[in-house]
């Protein structure tokens, strides 16, 4: 079972769901700033698993990865964004 991959989409929908509520996806600036924070965590993450600061184990991914980083990284940080500024800005 690919548990972090099922959470990361899970938690990706419920954080798009809030924001869509919160009509944060009419705001130019909340496009802005995903796009922003995805390149940075695609940036630092690929970066700390290329030297080995962190590691995931395959078992619980679906295997498509950014460089070394794995997809369900970015799909938690960009819920983990849309959240912050979602909550933020209530």
């Amino acid at each position: 079972m690919k548990e972090y991959t099922i959470a990361s989409i899970a938690v990706l929908c419920l954080a798009a769901a809030l924001a869509g509520w919160r009509g944060m996806h009419r705001r130019r600036a909340t496009w802005l700033g995903l796009g922003a924070f995805a390149a940075l965590t695609v940036g630092f993450d690929a970066l700390l698993t290329e030297i080995g600061v962190f590691t995931y184990d395959p078992r619980f991914l679906l295997g498509i990865r950014l460089g070394r980083m794995p997809a369900e990284d970015l799909l938690y940080g960009l819920a983990l964004y849309l959240t912050a500024v979602t909550v933020y800005s209530w």
